[in-house]
């Protein structure tokens, strides 16, 4: 075979011996890697200032070498190991600059947050954590990150926290602190709202980091849910108004009882199913009054009963709702008579002999447009029409042109205040002049306030005021108007009323949710602020209501 040597061991030796001769001794000092692990050891071992001289060393003979930023980077530990803390921001300065992948990168603004830390420039240190990317940490780099970042929080003032706006890997332990602080300072209502923030965007974060646990004292909270802003928070601001005024009252007789927590669930806002499974997941959410009506109501209801978390609306009608199951509830008020009322009147007193109906597809609105019809031809008056609309309806044209040229000389609806004042000004623009009578649910501010001219004259019950005989609404109607300097409304009491049955379960012990509900479910006959009441679709008739009149802008008093 060509090209083919063979060579003898002998020789082999010679020449090995022969090369190494030629090439002189090496050692580690020599090299990039030699040195970085000289240094690496130097500091395992604590022998700082030879790690600093090894690094300082490897920088200075091969500054275009690829471990040129983890040198500086070393260096900069070493520098501050011995409290040279200019010096080590600097070298950790360079570090970052020469960085050419993404965990150098990360590695080194953790180590300048460090240093930042330890300066006491707590701002600066947030700020460069929060422009650093976590997940090109190791592991126990993030777990180091992570406890700058909390510890770092802490030191800062609650302007900071509040102000500067908090997005990447840091938003949740912001979201944390603030949490924490709220709880401390007994801001008990932005503690569960921030709570439920995380609970949103991390819902793993309370498992791992806790919740606070001074956010409430052991008592918990009720959370009321209502939409405060945007359609329907008018109505809601009533509601809000009678449950605040029964915890307020109540602060004042237990020595231990439960603060009430609000939460928007308006379009605008935070959604009815992520609120309530927020409140069904904090144990401290021990019952939930709300939502207003019956549409929100059905949303919330079946989360209710999969949290075993009672619910009780105040002024939802639907008896859709009582179907749900044990832990969901509405306020009845006692019924049954005031559309009888305001029948007789109609036609004993107002001289209407011909009554026309419009209701809404409502089993409430359905049941006082039957009694005022059947009340009117018991009298010997008649009903010339009867028509109905679709909950949410604005447009009234179909209803109105359908009794318009049917001459009726008085017409009842059976509606609430804010549907009132949208059908008043419809009927006087399709030059319907009659006589308008309504229902309790008229007795509402918003009817002065944007019914005006087009409800002057008009007649309706109300069913509860400061006139009343009954010792629980006047006691009610004497708090609420020396709280708020008004007279209040039938949602306000109903709010009220709500309010006062989960309080009474206090009496005695803190409850909670198994038996609290189970109060509930024993609970027969409530007398408050509204009159008799019950929770479920038992109602109880009332003799007579009180009926009142527009006149010139203002409620009068007929009867």
């Amino acid at each position: 075979m060509k090209n083919c040597y063979y060579f003898s061991p002998i020789v082999v030796l010679i020449l090995l011996l022969s090369f190494t001769q030629g090439c002189g001794p090496v050692t580690d000092d020599d090299s990039p890697e030699g040195l970085t692990a000289l240094a690496e050891n130097a500091y395992g071992s604590g022998n700082v200032p030879e790690a600093l001289r090894y690094y300082s060393r490897a920088i200075e003979e091969f500054p275009e070498n690829p471990l040129y930023s983890s040198w500086q980077l070393g260096k900069g530990k070493a520098l501050f190991a011995i409290g040279r803390l200019e010096e080590a921001a600097e070298a950790a300065s360079h570090a970052l600059n020469s960085a050419t992948d993404s965990h150098g990168k990360a590695s080194s603004m953790l180590f300048i947050s460090q240093v930042e830390i330890e300066r006491g420039s707590f701002r600066n240190a947030i700020e460069t954590l929060s422009a650093m990317q976590q997940d090109n940490l190791d592991r126990d780099e993030s777990e180091f990150a992570i406890e700058m970042i909390r510890s770092t929080l802490e030191k800062v003032d609650m302007d900071y926290l509040t102000t500067e706006p908090a997005t990447g890997w840091v938003e949740v332990f912001f979201l944390l602190e603030l949490e924490k602080r709220y709880a401390i300072e007994g801001n008990n209502e932005k503690a569960v709202l921030t709570g439920m923030q995380i609970d949103r965007l991390f819902p793993d974060a309370h498992d791992r980091y806790g919740r606070p646990e001074i956010i409430t004292g052991e008592e918990g909270f009720v959370a009321l849910v209502l939409p405060l802003t945007g359609e329907g928070s008018s109505y809601a601001e009533r509601v809000q108004s009678g449950v605040i005024l029964a915890f307020d009252r109540a602060s004042g007789l237990f020595s231990s009882g439960p603060e009430i927590v609000s939460f928007d669930c308006s379009d605008e806002s935070t959604g009815v199913e992520e609120i309530m499974n927020s409140l069904g997941s904090n144990p401290l959410c021990l019952a939930v009054i709300g939502p207003l009506t019956s549409r929100k109501a059905e949303i919330a209801a079946p989360l209710a009963q999969r949290w075993s978390l009672p619910m009780i609306t105040p002024a939802a009608t639907s008896s859709d709702l009582d179907k749900y199951g044990d832990y969901v509830h509405r306020l009845v008020v006692s019924q049954g008579d005031d559309a009888a009322a305001v029948a007789e009147y109609a036609v004993r007193k107002a001289g209407c002999s011909r009554l026309a109906i419009i209701h809404e597809f409502t089993s409430e609105s359905v049941a006082n447009a039957d009694q005022f019809s059947s009340v009117v031809l018991e009298l010997g008056g008649e009903i010339v029409g009867m028509e109905g609309y679709e909950s949410g309806a604005t447009d009234f044209k179909d209803q109105i042109n359908a009794i318009k040229y049917l001459h009726p000389d008085g017409i009842f609806l059976p509606v609430d205040a804010w549907d009132a004042i949208q059908l008043a000004p419809q009927l006087r623009f399709y030059r319907v002049e009659s006589q308008l009578f309504g229902s309790s649910g008229w007795d509402d501010d918003i009817l002065l306030e944007q019914g005006g001219e087009y409800v002057e004259g008009s007649v309706f019950p109300v069913s509860f005021g400061s006139g009343s005989m009954n010792p629980a609404t006047a006691r009610f109607s004497y708090f609420y108007e020396r709280e708020y300097d008004t007279m209040p409304t039938m949602l306000a009491a109903q709010g009220y009323d709500t309010a006062k049955i989960v309080l009474n379960a206090w009496e005695g012990s803190v409850p909670s949710r198994s038996s609290l509900e189970n109060y509930l479910d024993n609970l027969n006959i409530y007398f408050g602020a509204t009159g008799m009441c019950t929770l479920g679709s038992v109602s109880i008739p009332r003799s007579a209501f009180p009926l009142v009149k527009v006149i010139d802008g203002e409620i009068v008093s007929i009867e």
